[in-house]
Parts: C-alpha cells; structure tokens; sequence
C-alpha cells in the first residue's frame, strides 16, 4: 500500500478530534476506511497509531527530516519506534526495548524520560485497554467531575487505597506493574536472588492532606484478609483521622479479586452506604486505571525512590524505611497528588478514554 499523503494524515487527526470529542484509534481507523479507501487499500490501526504518534511528537504530519546520515540512537525516528513500541506494548521493559530497536540502555532511558517525557514517578508500564474500558473511563471520569464540581470538598472527602509489593531486591510491583525510576542503583541489578522472592505487600490509603496506614499483610490478601483488616485496621484509622467528618467520607479501591468478595461488598455498603467507588460499588471503578489513583500515579513510585536509595538489610529494615518515608511525605505533596486526580479525569476525557499521560506537562 502507497503511503499516506499529507492530505490523509491530516484527515486522520481530524476524525481522532480533539479535547472531550475524541475517537478511539480503532473507531479512526474504520470510518476512515470506510469512508476514503476500497477493500485492498484499506489502512491498518497501526497506522492511526504512527500518524497520531508523529503528529504528538513533532507537531506536524510531514515525515520526520531525513539527515541522509545513519540514524543516531536518539534520533526522532529511534523516538517514534520506542513511542509506538511503549503505546502497543505496555508490559515492555528497558532492557526489551533497547533489544527490539538495537540501541544502547541509557539511550532507551534517554528516550523515555528526556524525549519522551516520562516522569519517573509516575506508571509508564500499563496493561493494554481492553476494547470497552475507554467508555468506561470515560462514564467515571465525566460522573465524578460532576459530582467534584457540584461538591467543592468531596475531593478532600476520598479516601483511596491500593496494594502494593515491595521486594527486597528493590523491585515495587503492584497487580503486575512495575515502577521504574530515574534512580537505579548498581545493587538493584545483583541477579542473586532467590527463585522466591523476599518482599512485604503493603496497604495504603489517602484522604486529603493524610496517608493512612501503612498497613503489612502476612501473605497474599484475599477476601477474608481483606475484610479483617478494613474491620480491624483500616476503617477505625480512617475514623481516627476523620472524626466527625466520616459520615461524609467516600472510600475507593479497585476491582481486584479480594476487594469483590460479598462479604468485603456487604461491609462497605453498611459503613460507607452510597459512598465507596469500586467493583459493584455506588460508583464503578473503571478496570485497568491506573493511571487514575493517587496511590499509583504518586505514592508508590515516589516510595520506590525514597526506601530503595541504599539496599535494605532484611525484610524489618525495608518495613521500617516503608513506614518512616510515609510519615515523612509533606501534607502539600499529599494534597498536589490528590489536586492531581481532577486534572488526570479531564486528562483522560481529552484522550477519549484511552492512555493520556502523555498529554501531562
């Protein structure tokens, strides 16, 4: 198939629209197909991919400029491969990528974070969407910046919460994603660890200005862990923090398998009754988000950074730096991640449901 011309590249920006009008690159592809090509002829959804990848990286729809020199390792064309490859691939690692595109590690990370933008922070490495979830972004995201504009405080009244592992070979995963920061001491590559990991699984929540728990679970969490600890742990601590207050508080998890079980959904709905976001919850938290939740986007990342400065010595070392690197997070670093949720819901409604951090300045 001939390449597309400018005049097509353009057409195709235009069918994707722009701010809350957007398309998916699926449905991009079809209407464009369906309107500008015969069977045979037709463009591949990779295409819309690379044309809007292009577009974001250079501002134009012009191929990107030609040297007649070898392609260098960070060279706008080396950019757009290891782009395309991080868009489709969202389980990719450094060492994969710079596999897959023949250059060096530190010219990959000089890609990701100095070409690219990826703030070291934040979750690059995420499931794909699956073909219903940008909908579904989409119905949160407009629900709760609806209900945050109709209610100026019910932002600083949500409690959310996640998991996460920490192992002690500096290794943060958390239901298979993986945090990587700009910060990577040698020790973090020592190979000699053992088939089963040392690490701790750690809960934790945020509401306002305040970080609730941590809170360490022995094992693997299930339902029946997880009920115990938001009757025995969580809840009273929320209440402790609260005050008066809980009677307003909203409480979010995702839909993991432990957060669904029916008694955990029984409970919530008697403590927070029309108030918890969740699987089943009286708001629907949209699976594969999360690039949605304080917890994800700043705390366990930012933690990473903070425990992992020098190797711990055992599992009580690592707890300990846990806890003391929470105590020490300043309330208004707290209160911008929280701020951040409602720039990410409009983020997300911008890029049409689909992956938007990107778009983060």
């Amino acid at each position: 198939m001939a390449p597309l011309t400018e005049r097509e590249r353009i057409l195709i920006l235009m069918i994707k629209g722009y701010g809350n009008m957007t398309r998916s690159n699926k449905d991009v592809q079809i209407l464009f197909n369906d309107t500008f090509r015969v069977e045979g002829e037709q463009i591949s959804k990779s295409t819309v991919q690379r044309t809007i990848a292009r577009f974001n990286l250079s501002g134009s729809v012009k191929d990107l400029p030609r040297s007649g020199r070898p392609v260098t390792a960070t060279s706008p064309e080396k950019q757009l491969d290891v782009a395309l490859s991080i868009t489709e691939d969202r389980h990719s690692t450094i060492r994969k990528l710079n596999q897959q595109h023949d250059i060096s590690v530190g010219s990959t990370h000089n890609i990701l974070k100095k070409k690219l933008k990826f703030h070291p922070y934040k979750i690059k490495l995420v499931h794909e969407l699956l073909e219903d979830d940008p909908d579904r972004r989409i119905q949160f995201c407009e629900l709760m910046m609806a209900q945050i504009d109709a209610d100026g405080y019910l932002l600083n009244r949500i409690l959310f919460s996640d998991e996460a592992t920490f192992e002690l070979n500096g290794n943060v995963n958390r239901h298979n994603f993986r945090y990587w920061s700009d910060n990577n001491p040698r020790w973090m590559s020592d190979t000699r660890s053992t088939q089963y990991p040392q690490k701790l699984n750690v809960w934790a929540g945020i509401i306002n200005d305040r970080i609730v728990g941590p809170f360490f679970i022995d094992g693997n969490l299930t339902a029946v862990k997880y009920e115990d600890m938001l009757r025995n742990e969580i809840i009273p601590a929320i209440q402790a923090i609260v005050g008066d207050d809980f009677h307003q508080t909203w409480f979010q998890q995702d839909g993991a398998a432990p957060h669904y079980g029916r008694n955990v959904r029984a409970y919530l709905n008697t403590v927070f009754p029309a108030r918890w976001i969740g699987r089943r919850g009286a708001i629907e938290w949209p699976a594969r988000s999360p690039d949605l939740t304080p917890l994800d986007y700043f705390l366990w990342g930012y933690l990473k950074n903070r425990v992992y400065r020098t190797k711990p010595a055992n599992l009580n070392e690592l707890q300990q730096r846990i806890i003391d690197e929470i105590i020490a997070i300043d309330a208004d670093m707290i209160r911008q991640a929280i701020a951040g949720f409602y720039n990410r819901i409009a983020y997300c409604q911008t890029a049409g449901g689909e992956n938007f951090e990107h778009l983060l300045k």
